[in-house]
């Protein structure tokens, strides 16, 4: 998978920051409704942050293709 820095982005890394900007969009919404944060829920905001943010990395930098599966038998050729 080629990255969101490349000449030509791949379909996955651009779901990825997508996503990644979703996540980072539905966080900022709670937080803006929340006038006082409780512990557990700063928690879950913690986790949403670390995940939107390894979502946008993973985009960036892209993921490696899988190696290509070759069904036909080499016979020493």
């Amino acid at each position: 998978m080629s990255g969101l820095l490349s000449g030509k982005p791949s379909p996955s890394s651009v779901r990825l920051a997508v996503g990644g900007f979703v996540l980072m969009f539905v966080q900022t919404y709670l937080l803006m409704l929340a006038p006082g944060i409780a512990t557990h829920l700063r928690m879950i905001v913690w986790l949403v942050t670390f995940v939107s943010g390894a979502s946008l990395i993973g985009a960036l930098v892209g993921l490696p293709d899988p190696p290509p599966t070759d069904w036909r038998r080499h016979n020493g050729r």
